[in-house]
């Protein structure tokens, strides 16, 4: 990945991901939320509505890695798509900050605090035609304001590993774009992967696509990886 830094992974953990987004400027009327299961109307019942998108937890496999390369290899990525904003990963563990960053640069504008380190840091340097190496480095230079390590990175109910350690585990987003369409948002792609028209129009958990890829990717792990898949998504706050 040719990393410029280490950072300690982050935790599948609703608290650490609201503690970082409001002091990224998200607005307090949003939050994250442990999602159980995307397909049990009890477990969902219990989930805000709307919900703006999705963080996912998940194992980086062999069989993970091989779709993964086999999938790059055979479609030619957007990076020029206005409809979505997406980050190149460049921070080793830091996929835990780029799956926040994906869901708050999809928000709509009103979600996010104007006088923010967000909008400050990243979003109002996002000029058009802005390569994704100089987006890369706009992020490195958000993760040192915020000091993800020093602030964050003992956070949660397990120990965390060191920065040295490369982690087995990865973050990736789902967010619908400007143009309504669902996509999938991972910093160690080579850009947005567009996974077709949203199906609903104002909640992402509606979306049959949305289910269907998650579902695919627990299908396609090793057996004694089936379980370690976690998901938080962001929607109204529950207070």
């Amino acid at each position: 990945m040719g990393d410029s830094k280490r950072v300690i992974p982050l935790e599948s953990n609703p608290t650490i991901f609201n503690d970082i987004g409001y002091q990224l400027g998200l607005v307090p009327v949003l939050e994250f939320h442990d999602v159980l299961s995307l397909t049990d109307p009890d477990l969902l019942a219990f989930l805000p509505q709307p919900i703006y998108g999705i963080i996912m937890l998940f194992p980086i496999t062999e069989e993970y890695e091989q779709y993964r390369k086999k999938f790059d290899s055979t479609i030619t990525y957007d990076n020029d798509n206005t409809n979505v904003q997406w980050f190149k990963q460049t921070i080793g563990n830091g996929c835990g900050l780029y799956g926040l960053l994906h869901i708050m640069a999809n928000l709509p504008q009103d979600l996010i605090i104007d006088n923010s380190i967000i909008n400050k840091f990243l979003l109002s340097e996002l000029k058009p035609g802005i390569s994704v190496e100089d987006t890369a480095k706009l992020v490195e230079k958000l993760e040192h304001a915020i000091q993800l390590d020093d602030n964050y990175g003992r956070q949660g109910q397990t120990e965390a590993p060191s920065s040295d350690v490369q982690t087995e585990f990865h973050f990736i987003s789902f967010i619908k774009g400007k143009d309504n369409h669902l996509y999938e948002l991972d910093g160690r792609r080579k850009g947005p992967v567009d996974l077709g028209e949203s199906i609903d129009g104002s909640n992402i958990l509606n979306d049959s696509k949305l289910s269907e890829k998650i579902q695919f990717y627990i299908n396609n792990t090793n057996e004694e990886n089936k379980h370690n898949f976690a998901m938080i998504a962001i929607g109204p706050t529950l207070d």
